[in-house]
């Protein structure tokens, strides 16, 4: 996510939707033209979250405000046409026979300019008979640089490794993949890289096809659509000599072991994780280490990390968002340590390292305020959280 974002105009900085009244879908898969107005509309609005839920009207969030923008509460059948419009035939079966979906959608406004949004619909609770919850989140075209993003210039120093891990960790919606997607455009630009990067995600945010690097190249699968699994991913990519294994999440013990794998075998594998903070993120890593692999696994994380990024979002002076960023770059001394610490330990340890020789967050937060990026009283909301 941009560090600053403009600020929206023309019809996108109405309160209310302005289509309402357009059918939500004619024909599934082909022609939508309420949902295509109404996306459309919140893009230009800077939405960075498009809710649809049974029984309630369409809500959205513009740099971390609620707004409802339709008076209309979506029914079963409209909330059944837009997921198999969204996914496909059988979306609605899908969801009611309990299984959520994330998929990537797309709208052409012209031939030159095509909207895309990262999806994902949950069956969710409710007094009706089926409901279901679809929330989308556009996605620019191509990611902000990593000087737009405003990153330090301690992971600019360190986000390129020989091989190992590159880890950056948040919430949903802190921004994460779009710090990855502005390293691997940072990496294609270069014109001695030479990297081959492979990316896979569910699902992708960022197509990258259109760059046109001068030394690199750079493919991107779509899991489950291209490929079943994340591990299946992996595996393919270490018979493809890849310089760079981008996962889009490791989420469970076979992504995280054929993670590994991949880092220790001479590739830079760089993923994300949902943790709050670094030292969380370390308790995360270890957490997903499977039991009957744990010391084995656990070693090799410890010899092959190289860089964990935190990321989190802050309202900013100017009513956005920007990112604040803990982080820790592991040289080989600090991999000793970890290696010669018992997991359980490793929260404590890292804490103490971010503090010696990373940057944390109360550092982040002092140099956010004198830079004028966000105010003393938002500071000080941070820091309550982070106490």
């Amino acid at each position: 996510m941009n560090a600053v974002t403009p600020p929206p105009d023309g019809p996108g900085a109405e309160d209310k939707w302005p289509g309402e009244g357009l059918r939500w879908v004619a024909e599934p898969r082909k022609d939508a033209p309420g949902l295509d107005s109404l996306l459309a509309w919140a893009y230009d609005a800077g939405a960075s979250r498009i809710a649809f839920t049974t029984g309630h009207p369409v809500w959205i969030r513009v740099h971390g405000i609620n707004r409802q923008v339709t008076a209309h509460a979506l029914d079963e059948m409209e909330i059944a046409g837009i997921a198999n419009h969204l996914y496909g035939a059988d979306g609605t079966a899908r969801l009611q026979g309990g299984r959520a979906f994330d998929v990537a959608y797309s709208i052409s406004r012209s031939r030159s300019d095509r909207l895309r949004f990262r999806l994902n619909a949950t069956p969710i609770r409710s007094s009706r008979s089926h409901a279901a919850n679809i929330v989308l989140r556009p996605i620019p075209e191509l990611p902000p640089t990593l000087e737009q993003q405003l990153v330090e210039a301690g992971i600019i120093d360190a986000y390129r490794p020989r091989d190992g891990m590159v880890i950056v960790s948040g919430a949903t919606g802190s921004g994460k993949s779009t710090l990855i997607a502005g390293m691997s455009m940072a990496k294609l630009m270069d014109p001695r890289g030479n990297y081959n990067i492979n990316e896979g995600a569910a699902p992708i945010e960022f197509m990258m096809d259109r760059v046109k690097s001068p030394s690199s190249t750079m493919t991107q699968t779509e899991v489950p659509r291209d490929l079943p699994t994340f591990e299946d991913f992996i595996i393919g990519c270490m018979r493809r000599e890849p310089t760079d294994i981008i996962v889009g999440e490791c989420r469970d013990g076979p992504t995280m072991t054929s993670a590994v794998q991949a880092a220790i075998s001479g590739h830079v594998l760089t993923t994300t994780i949902h943790a709050s903070d670094v030292p969380l993120t370390m308790q995360r890593i270890a957490s997903l280490c499977p039991p009957n692999e744990r010391d084995n696994v656990i070693s090799q994380v410890a010899q092959s990390l190289r860089l964990v990024i935190n990321q989190r979002l802050a309202i900013s002076t100017d009513g956005r968002r920007t990112a604040l960023r803990e982080f820790l770059v592991f040289d080989s001394k600090l991999r000793v340590r970890f290696l010669q610490t018992n997991p359980s330990e490793w929260p404590a340890l890292t804490r103490k390292a971010v503090d010696e020789q990373g940057q944390s967050y109360a550092v982040a937060i002092r140099h956010a305020v004198e830079q004028g990026r966000i105010t003393p009283e938002v500071a000080a909301v941070e820091m309550k959280e982070l106490a």
